[in-house]
């Protein structure tokens, strides 16, 4: 019973704070808490490193349907690829939301998006990304830790690894200038020749404006900064 009422107190919040926010009066269509993995308690990590962008957990929204609404105590999980949001009433568990694509968060200045993408299988995957630039032409950040197992020593000579978090981030193209077309996320290294594949006609043009502003398309910023001048021509 105190599990089901901790869960009616979570959605009467994310319901009533839109009001205090001065967002959208209305309460969303469309449901936002995963009732699956509710109030799971908060444990100490016993493997190395951390699966979160940011350990403790910051202030944050829940924006539904483009539209600002729930306000609260947030991080990212790269591990578990996972919205977790602070219980306000317990303080010692948290929830996570569904995976939606009508569901953004912003965390610490960082907008969280859920997109579909193409994975290392050829096969079709949805993920949260990290939106780095708007507009048709967009440069999407995949933050991922992957968890590695423990490593037990076979002879007396070798020491015992834990499990470890390794972080595998990665960039990610999401190309919309053809919005006739169903499309999906695809990953990329930043290098010159990669992004400018993705220019079609303009490839030329685009090739002056690199060189007039001294772009370094190996960086993240020089990249938002292409994609920029590329979405507004």
């Amino acid at each position: 019973m105190n599990k089901i009422f901790k869960i009616l107190i979570i959605i009467t919040l994310f319901y009533n704070t839109s009001y205090a926010q001065q967002a959208y009066s209305a309460v969303p269509e469309e449901p936002i808490i995963n009732f699956v993995t509710s109030s799971t308690i908060i444990e100490p990590v016993k493997a190395k490193g951390t699966p979160y962008l940011n350990e403790e957990f910051i202030q944050g929204n829940v924006i539904v349907n483009d539209k600002l609404g729930v306000a609260g105590k947030m991080r990212y999980n790269a591990h578990r690829n996972e919205i977790e949001i602070l219980d306000d009433v317990s303080k010692d568990s948290y929830y996570s939301l569904l995976k939606r694509s009508y569901i953004k968060v912003k965390i610490g200045g960082k907008l969280f998006s859920i997109y579909t993408y193409i994975d290392s299988d050829d096969s079709i995957k949805t993920s949260y990304f990290t939106d780095l630039n708007g507009g048709k032409l967009r440069l999407l950040f995949k933050p991922e830790a992957v968890l590695k197992k423990a490593r037990t020593p076979s002879t007396s000579y070798e020491k015992y690894s834990p499990p470890t978090y390794v972080w595998n981030s990665s960039y990610y193209i999401l190309d919309d200038t053809n919005s006739d077309l169903e499309n999906h996320a695809v990953k990329i290294r930043l290098t010159k020749n990669n992004i400018l594949n993705f220019t079609g006609t303009q490839k030329e043009e685009m090739k002056i404006y690199i060189k007039e502003n001294n772009l370094n398309l190996h960086h993240e910023e020089d990249v938002v900064s292409f994609l920029n001048y590329y979405n507004s021509l």
